[in-house]
């Protein structure tokens, strides 16, 4: 019998070929049993899986030798090995403690985020609930540390919030509040017994172990909103005191704010931010604020720059002074912000809420709208106006420089010959900026600066380098006065902090006045 049929065609030849039939001297091996070729598939999945994560181990650890970038890895432990990181805690700590997580902000600058984070930090003190501190967030990319700018420039993904700031809102330290006062911050809940003191902050890593997905119950912004009847422009402290009432009564121990963030940028845009300084001006969120280590070194290492030898015997500082005397620090700010600039003349924007204080002698006070065509947007008094305060020319900016030192001096006898400027300008620009400033202008006497410092001259190591804007505003908050931009969060929150330090109204300027503000 043959097992072999052929079978042909016009076009073309084809073999098929019968199977064999399988007897007792057939040699050949039987197909493998399910068992097996179960086994074998499992063993080329561990294979798979253990490739996969030794080749993203590797590329986490590579990118950061590659880019340079630091892992802020002693940081991070730091903060994992903070003492309140302790189930055996006792009420309200603990276990059975009392937390509260908050949506956070993702992919801003610094500031963007750092205003929030005083903001929802007072909301959960008030509430009597352990913050959870986030990091800074700028990617929520899981699979790298380090992500790409558009500019092609490398930065972290996430920053832990201990490289920026130090103090109880980030763990580091234990809330000092007055008991009858703390009870008696939000209204209508001043007949309380006394509360616990109010629990540490905890870390988000630590959240997941104390307060597992079981365990959280959630609370919707926009639905809170309504039951709360906060309505849209309600005064700021209303919504801090509101929120507070509602998350103090909760008794469930795991309470996770979601949905939209609880303060939008019109709330930290306009003036009804103003309404909570009622709250945070004796708050231990402000008071208790310091920057981190980290941050502080390099203000340490670059004091010779800001600040004369304190004397002749002295060769540097044993520690930063409280106050940097004879320093203007000025915040300029360029490049891509001339959009903003725009955007904020198009809406008709009011300053940033921390820059709005009413005592600051310089007023932004614009013309109103024209009625004419929308090219009056660049080209009349109000567009004016608006560019002056938020994008000076090069000729503005030294005018106001100048003018700032001069009636500093008439208001006070003190002198200022110093200038820090944090900015991110062009080199040719700053190099121009500095040859106006230390060249001896006409007249009487020398009114030249000794010295103009900026950013970019700092000498900062590669492990604090992406926390330099927060040595730029320990400066800005240190010197004796300060010039910022009326509409940017970096400059607000400098003014919030040197209000809440004790400077005085009167060192806080801007870039420009639309009036004379009546003293």
């Amino acid at each position: 019998m043959s097992f072999l049929t052929y079978a042909s065609s016009s076009t073309k030849q084809r073999h098929v070929y019968d199977r064999l039939p399988v007897n007792a001297r057939d040699q050949r091996s039987p197909s493998p049993s399910a068992p097996r070729r179960s086994q074998r598939r499992v063993r080329r999945l561990v294979t798979a899986f253990a490739t996969t994560l030794a080749v993203v181990v590797t590329f986490r650890v590579w990118i950061h030798e590659l880019t340079c970038i630091p892992t802020y890895e002693d940081i991070k432990r730091y903060e994992s090995r903070l003492p309140q990181h302790d189930l055996d805690l006792p009420f309200p700590e603990g276990r059975d403690g009392r937390y509260v997580k908050f949506v956070p902000y993702t992919g801003y600058g610094l500031n963007n985020e750092l205003q929030d984070i005083i903001m929802v930090s007072q909301i959960a003190l008030l509430a009597n609930r352990g913050y959870v501190f986030q990091p800074y967030i700028w990617s929520t990319n899981s699979f790298t540390p380090v992500v790409m700018e558009l500019n092609l420039n490398f930065r972290s993904a996430q920053i832990p919030l201990n490289a920026f700031i130090s103090g109880p809102i980030s763990g580091n330290d234990r809330w000092k509040v007055d008991a009858g006062t703390q009870n008696a911050s939000v209204s209508g809940e001043a007949t309380l017994p006394p509360q616990p003191s109010p629990p540490r902050s905890i870390s988000y890593d630590w959240w997941e172990v104390v307060c597992p997905p079981e365990r959280r119950v959630f609370v919707d912004v926009l639905e809170t909103r309504k039951e709360l009847g906060i309505e849209w422009g309600a005064p700021v402290k209303d919504i801090i005191e509101r929120w507070a009432q509602k998350l103090r009564a909760m008794n469930d121990t795991c309470v996770e704010v979601s949905g939209d963030r609880l303060f939008t940028f019109f709330d930290y845009g306009e003036k009804r931010l103003l309404s909570a300084w009622d709250i945070l001006s004796t708050s231990p969120v402000l008071k208790q604020l310091t920057w981190s280590p980290l941050v502080n070194s390099i203000l340490y290492g670059n004091l010779a720059l800001l600040q004369p030898p304190p004397s002749r015997s002295t060769a540097g500082y044993d520690v930063i002074p409280h106050n940097l005397k004879g320093l203007l620090a000025v915040h300029i700010r360029r490049g891509d912000f001339y959009k903003p600039c725009m955007d904020r003349l198009k809406y008709n924007s009011e300053y940033n809420g921390w820059n709005s204080f009413p005592d600051y002698p310089d007023v932004f006070d614009p013309p109103p709208p024209s009625q004419s065509a929308a090219s009056a947007l660049t080209s009349s008094p109000r567009a004016d106006s608006y560019m002056r305060h938020c994008y000076p020319t090069l000729d503005q900016i030294v005018d106001r420089i100048n003018l700032v030192r001069d009636e500093w001096h008439q208001q006070t006898g003190q002198t200022l010959d110093r200038v820090y400027v944090m900015t991110n300008a062009k080199r040719e620009f700053l190099a121009e900026l500095k040859r106006r400033l230390t060249t001896a202008m006409s007249g009487p006497t020398d009114r030249s600066w000794k010295a103009v410092v900026t950013t970019k001259d700092l000498s900062v190591p590669n492990y604090s380098a992406e926390v330099i804007v927060g040595a730029d505003m320990l400066i800005g908050e240190k010197a004796e006065v300060f010039i910022g931009n009326g509409f940017s969060s970096l400059s607000s929150n400098i003014n919030l902090i040197r209000r809440s330090n004790g400077q005085p109204p009167s060192s806080s300027r801007f870039w420009h006045s639309d009036r004379v503000q009546v003293a």
